[in-house]
């Protein structure tokens, strides 16, 4: 989350990591930070000493002020001390101190004020940010608040001691505390009931009402009351009608608080319906966001404080208002569409995000949420309007939206949008006719930057972009893939217009770039694909052009070559490489190798994941890189999964993994391997074949796997579950990244991508790899989905992800794949 509050160093990429994925990776970081209902503080790291009050804010997100008062200015620069009620622990403070002394994540239960004076109870854990020489550059705080659990631990004893209700603390439900009321209520000393099951005291047919009654306390909120009315038995055996209520005890799932009252059906309706509607009253006047009541027809019936704060207008030119009134022009017909679909009763409540405007003419953007209160009939009566301000949020949305797609030094378009526009260009209906990419390389620009510096080496680069901007057509695209690859796509030009193109750049390139006094000749090497009618895709296009660019720069530099497959030293190795595939699978020269996979909070082994490797004879040991994707083009993919997943069971048969508790082996599966109906069938045969259980197997796959046959990869998916088989996604983060797909497939597991890792102790790249981890992590521990940390080599990295509450982890740090499995 530092991403949010820091300037990137020159050159360096401040939005999402880029892939066809980083869309939907923003939209999952966005909704941590600007939507998590804990506050996260991001700070300076210096200084710590008590008496400076501690490092200066620099960042708050909107939970922040929803929990505090303070507005994201009136904190930012300023220390967290603002907070601090002089009735906190003192021994949490020096607690705190120590740690941030010792630079070491710390976790505090603080007594905190509000802007308003009222004090809350928060949960603050601090965990220091380094940077890859180990310096210590922020700290980053998230903030819960936990004012009830506090009030009640602290409350506890105070309310036995002093309450003239009856009130019994549980443990395991045996009786383990009585209020002094007992005598009175039930006509049991306090003393004689500890120890009971309180089971016992409950009537036979009310029990199974108090487990529910429990059942639904635990899953409630935490200022919701949830009662049941139960019979207890009387010292004398009779049996007397209570109302339980019944609350955790300081989160502790096993300990609980039941308090009685001895009421009558009269007393505990009205008792039920005054505290609903003064919790309504509380709840609308104090809201931290804008709140009203308005009739059927828009007209405010009644508003909030902070509404009449967020409009500039007073209560009473509110309720002489209607929503339409202060609905920007644009949004009015949409607004009143699903205002008229609430009151005419085909909606119970509708969310949408509208314009409103300010007394002073400005724009908000507004999320207003409606819901629909019905008479006894059902007939809708009144709207319940909840009115937040997300005018910060859009703006900062828009700010993603575009890093995310185009490249921080030059404005251009990045892989993803150029990627996506060159496919959209290939569409049959997209009018573009023949495609063509020119993919340009600077000739010996590390010697630019070796020369003049890097800061000089941004600067040709920005002005390298501009001049082919100059000279490209409007409807011609031009993007820089990174580092100094650039590349054009150029629509209805065949190979005439496209060698046109390439001389057009050579020429506007050809006269120096002067920068700060030094004039800087730079020539380019230019690689030219060209589509082919319903064969070509993005990725070949971007391949074919990247070969010929080697091919120019191969020949000499500056100039440019077409692509041609024979051409290709690449293309021909891997011509040799899918010629000797079948063969290598009928001769066994396909090799398994492991590695492991360990607790990150442990640094123990607790499973492994089974790589492929091919021994050729002449070539000698080829990773899965070189060769996997050649046999899923060849249809042997199916073939080589099968002789893995053999090897794999035969090896965890041999090491005896069918214990009680086995250690999983993972291995990959492919889109063609998914999309077989018997795919599922035949992992069962294998199991079965090698006698073990489903639970010592792991089946990896891919974001875009899922994508190919949704609904047999459900079915094949859904099987391999049943049998006990674990299911991770592989590389998350760099394919298609939509949760709503995660969301149909029985996945117990999300492996972060290598390249995430390895640029979280990378300057160039620290900042969006640890914004994309921090998302993932979170995202899939609220789907309650394991993480696993893929590429880990350094301890830094190991201490990030273990910091940030990743899971588990393998990579380099922890051991290399080996032929015989750790």
């Amino acid at each position: 989350m530092v991403s949010i509050g820091l300037d990137a160093p020159d050159g360096e990429p401040s939005g999402i990591a880029r892939g066809q994925g980083v869309p939907d990776a923003a939209a999952l970081f966005e909704s941590v930070v600007v939507h998590a209902n804990d506050v996260v503080l991001v700070t300076e790291a210096e200084p710590i000493d008590a008496g400076s009050g501690g490092p200066r804010v620099i960042y708050a997100n909107p939970a922040f002020t929803r929990m505090t008062g303070y507005e994201a200015h009136e904190i930012v620069g300023r220390t967290p001390r603002i907070l601090q009620s002089p009735d906190t622990d003192r021994r949490e403070l020096d607690r705190l101190r120590t740690a941030l002394a010792a630079w070491q994540p710390i976790e505090v239960e603080l007594l905190n004020r509000r802007k308003d004076g009222s004090e809350f109870w928060v949960q603050l854990n601090i965990t220091p940010v380094a940077d890859p020489t180990g310096c210590f550059t922020h700290w980053i705080a998230i903030q819960r608040e936990i004012t009830g659990r506090k009030r009640r631990e602290l409350a506890l004893q105070s309310i036995l001691d002093s309450t003239t209700d009856l009130l019994l603390v549980l443990e395991d439900w045996r009786v383990t505390a009585v209020s002094a009321a007992s005598l009175r209520i039930l006509g049991h000393p306090p003393e004689t009931l500890q120890g009971t099951a309180s089971e016992e005291l409950i009537h036979p047919a009310d029990r199974r009402a108090v487990r529910e009654l429990v059942a639904r306390a635990r899953g409630a909120r935490p200022t919701a009351r949830v009662t049941v009315t139960v019979r207890v038995r009387h010292v004398t055996g009779d049996w007397r009608w209570l109302d339980l209520t019944v609350s955790e005890v300081a989160g502790d799932a096993r300990r609980l608080v039941l308090a009685c009252a001895d009421v009558t059906e009269q007393r505990r309706t009205q008792a039920a319906l005054d505290e609903v509607n003064g919790r309504f009253r509380s709840a609308f006047d104090d809201a931290p966001i804008g709140m009203a009541i308005t009739a059927l027809s828009g007209r405010f019936l009644q508003v909030n404080t902070a509404l009449t704060e967020l409009l500039g207008l007073s209560a009473d030119a509110l309720l002489a208002s209607t929503v339409r009134d202060i609905t920007h022009h644009e949004d009015v017909q949409h607004t009143e569409r699903q205002r008229l679909a609430l009151t005419r009763g085909s909606l119970d409540r509708h969310r949408h995000e509208t314009r409103f405007l300010h007394r002073d003419g400005s724009v908000v953007g507004i999320l207003h949420s409606s819901s629909v209160v019905r008479d006894q009939e059902g007939r809708p009566t009144l709207l319940i309007d909840h009115i937040e301000n997300i005018t910060d949020r859009k703006a900062f949305e828009e700010r993603l939206r575009h890093q995310a797609l185009h490249d921080p030094l030059t404005g251009l378009p990045n892989r993803a949008l150029f990627t996506d526009r060159l496919e959209r260009a290939l569409q049959p209906d997209s009018g573009a006719g023949r495609v063509a990419v020119l993919f340009c390389d600077v000739d010996r620009f590390k010697t630019v930057n070796d020369t003049y510096g890097h800061h000089i080496g941004d600067l040709v680069l920005s002005t390298i972009a501009q001049r082919l901007l100059s000279v490209v057509r409007p409807v011609d695209t031009v993007g820089r893939l990174g580092g100094d690859e650039l590349v054009i796509l150029c629509t209805d030009s065949g190979p005439a217009e496209a060698t046109a193109m390439a001389d057009v750049l050579r020429d506007v390139l050809a006269q120096p770039i002067v920068v700060n006094g030094a004039a800087i000749a730079v020539t380019t090497s230019i690689g030219i694909a060209l589509s082919v009618a319903g064969i070509s895709t993005a990725e070949q296009l971007l391949r074919d052009s990247d070969d010929a660019m080697y091919a120019a720069k191969g020949s000499g530099r500056d100039q440019y070559r077409v692509h041609d497959e024979a051409d290709g030293a690449v293309n021909r190795h891997r011509l040799r490489l899918l010629a000797d595939l079948p063969g290598a699978l009928a001769d066994g020269q396909l090799r398994v190798h492991f590695q492991p996979q360990v607790d990150l909070t442990t640094e123990e082994q607790v499973a492994r994941e089974a790589l492929v490797r091919w021994e050729h004879p002449e070539l000698g040991l080829l990773l899965p890189n070189e060769f996997v994707g050649l046999a899923e083009e060849a249809g042997l993919m199916r073939d080589l999964g099968r002789r893995v997943l053999g090897a794999v069971l035969a090896e965890a048969a041999q090491r005896g993994d069918g214990t009680a508790e086995p250690m999983v082996t993972w291995v990959n599966a492919s889109a063609s391997e998914l999309d077989d109906p018997d795919f599922a069938a035949g992992v069962e045969k294998a199991l079965a074949d090698h006698g073990m259980p489903g639970q010592v197997l792991g089946i990896e796959i891919t974001e875009s796997v899922l994508m190919t046959n949704l609904s047999q990869a459900h079915q094949n998916l859904m099987r391999l579950r049943a049998l006990g088989v674990q299911l991770a996604i592989d590389d998350f983060g760099t394919g298609y990244s939509s949760l709503s797909y995660i969301g149909q497939f029985p996945v117990d597991t999300i492996k972060i991508d290598s390249s995430f890792v390895a640029g979280l102790d990378s300057p160039m790249r620290r900042r969006e790899s640890f914004a994309v981890v921090t998302a993932v992590i979170s995202l899939a521990h609220l789907l309650g989905l394991r993480v696993i940390a893929e590429g880990i080599e350094t301890r830094t990295q190991a201490l990030i992800l273990h910091g940030l509450g990743c899971d588990q982890g393998q990579g380099y740090l922890y051991g290399k794949p080996q032929a015989t499995a750790g």
